[in-house]
Protein backbone atom coordinates (compact mmCIF):
# COMPACT_ATOMS: atom_id res chain seq x y z
CA UNK A 1 0.00 0.00 0.00
CA UNK A 2 3.45 2.29 0.27
CA UNK A 3 3.30 2.87 -3.39
CA UNK A 4 0.03 4.26 -4.50
CA UNK A 5 0.65 6.84 -6.47
CA UNK A 6 4.57 6.13 -7.43
CA UNK A 7 4.84 6.07 -10.94
CA UNK A 8 7.23 2.35 -11.71
CA UNK A 9 8.83 4.03 -14.46
CA UNK A 10 10.62 6.93 -12.88
CA UNK A 11 13.78 8.10 -14.91
CA UNK A 12 16.10 10.89 -13.08
CA UNK A 13 14.39 13.80 -14.88
CA UNK A 14 14.00 17.37 -12.80
CA UNK A 15 10.90 18.62 -12.40
CA UNK A 16 10.63 22.26 -13.38
CA UNK A 17 7.91 22.53 -10.84
CA UNK A 18 9.40 20.99 -7.78
CA UNK A 19 12.00 23.93 -7.37
CA UNK A 20 10.91 27.40 -7.29
CA UNK A 21 14.13 28.74 -8.83
CA UNK A 22 14.08 26.27 -11.29
CA UNK A 23 10.43 27.01 -12.33
CA UNK A 24 11.43 30.76 -12.65
CA UNK A 25 14.06 29.90 -15.13
CA UNK A 26 12.23 27.65 -17.66
CA UNK A 27 9.32 30.44 -17.37
CA UNK A 28 11.63 33.26 -18.10
CA UNK A 29 13.11 30.88 -20.45
CA UNK A 30 10.34 30.62 -22.71
CA UNK A 31 9.60 34.54 -22.19
CA UNK A 32 13.04 34.86 -23.67
CA UNK A 33 12.52 33.06 -26.81
CA UNK A 34 9.14 34.64 -27.41
CA UNK A 35 10.55 38.07 -27.38
CA UNK A 36 13.71 36.69 -29.07
CA UNK A 37 11.69 36.95 -32.82
CA UNK A 38 11.53 40.03 -35.04
CA UNK A 39 7.88 40.65 -35.62
CA UNK A 40 8.48 41.06 -39.10
CA UNK A 41 10.96 38.22 -40.66
CA UNK A 42 12.21 38.00 -44.28
CA UNK A 43 9.66 34.81 -44.74
CA UNK A 44 6.98 37.07 -44.09
CA UNK A 45 7.87 40.16 -46.14
CA UNK A 46 8.78 37.67 -49.21
CA UNK A 47 5.71 36.05 -49.10
CA UNK A 48 3.88 39.55 -49.40
CA UNK A 49 5.85 40.26 -51.82
CA UNK A 50 5.24 37.44 -53.95
CA UNK A 51 1.53 38.04 -53.06
CA UNK A 52 1.83 41.46 -54.84
CA UNK A 53 3.48 40.75 -57.33
CA UNK A 54 0.91 37.31 -58.33
CA UNK A 55 -1.52 40.04 -57.95
CA UNK A 56 -0.19 42.73 -60.35
CA UNK A 57 0.34 39.86 -63.00
CA UNK A 58 -2.98 38.82 -63.26
CA UNK A 59 -4.22 42.09 -63.57
CA UNK A 60 -2.46 42.79 -66.16
CA UNK A 61 -3.39 40.18 -67.97
CA UNK A 62 -7.05 40.41 -67.22
CA UNK A 63 -6.66 44.13 -68.66
CA UNK A 64 -5.02 43.36 -71.51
Amino acid sequence: MAEQNVPHNVENEQDPGANTQMFRAFVNEGQAEATAEPKLNGRVLAGVLAAVVLIAVVAAIVVF
